[in-house]
């Protein structure tokens, strides 16, 4: 499996941040996004950039990956998986693998997301990378599933229907008054609060709570968007109480 690690990013959500994509065989088989349109990493440019890697026309192994991470700026945060996810083949996180990373990392503000299923070993794993500083949010595909996720003790990002997206011709008060409407909890009363660079010119750089490494107090939500958000959404609503958009 090959890791890339590109200095700056162009991606204007992210900010100009070094970003790392990994092979797709480090994608769980057990992802919903997975081959049926939904995943962002399948279309598109990044699609593109993804299948160099996979061809090992970008980047490198694993060992020059984590050198390539020592050799980072002190307290530069830093985008872990654009398109792939943590070490490990399929399902399972490698954790040898993971561990190294974490401490090449050296407690700089990471922001990683993880849809390998929180089976007790991959927990186990992500609980001890945490302690060294390297924190991996859990990826949860409703906000049902957000509420099971919540109780391993790790921090969760969500999948919102595409409803909680701001339209093109909404204002940002427009957009505020609709929002308000939703809901704002899980079912299970769980705080959800929408990611600010999804409706804001906020960047992930600027905004850092991804990478916040002590638990959080709301679960970040991400709408459905894009030209597949209608499955994404179909996903996210699933066995949810949240209004269709």
């Amino acid at each position: 499996m090959n890791y890339s690690l590109i200095p700056v990013s162009r991606n204007r959500k992210l900010g100009p941040m070094p970003t790392a994509t990994s092979s797709r065989a480090t994608c769980p088989e057990s992802c919903p996004l997975r081959g049926n349109g939904g995943c962002y990493a399948e279309h598109g440019p990044m699609s593109l950039v993804w299948s160099r890697v996979d061809r090992g026309d970008s980047g490198g192994d694993f060992d020059t990956f984590v050198k390539e991470v020592e050799q980072l700026p002190r307290r530069q945060m830093w985008r872990y998986g654009q398109a792939g996810d943590l070490p490990g083949k399929g399902d399972e996180i490698d954790r040898e693998q993971l561990l190294r990373l974490a401490k090449a990392n050296r407690g700089r503000p990471v922001i990683a997301f993880t849809h390998k299923p929180a089976t007790q070993a991959n927990l186990e794993s992500l609980h001890m990378a945490r302690d060294l500083g390297f924190t991996v949010n859990l990826s949860a595909n409703n906000v049902h599933h957000a509420d099971e996720l919540v109780e391993h003790g790790l921090n969760v990002v969500v999948v919102l229907p595409s409803n909680y997206e701001r339209l093109p011709s909404e204002t940002m008060t427009e957009y505020r008054a609709r929002l308000n409407q939703l809901p704002k909890n899980t079912p299970a009363g769980h705080r959800i609060a929408v990611c600010p660079a999804t409706y804001t010119d906020t960047t992930c750089l600027q905004c850092g709570v991804c990478a916040t490494v002590e638990k959080r107090p709301a679960i970040i939500g991400f709408p459905a968007h894009g030209t597949k958000k209608k499955q994404v959404s179909a996903m996210a609503r699933e066995d949810s109480p949240v209004p269709a958009g």
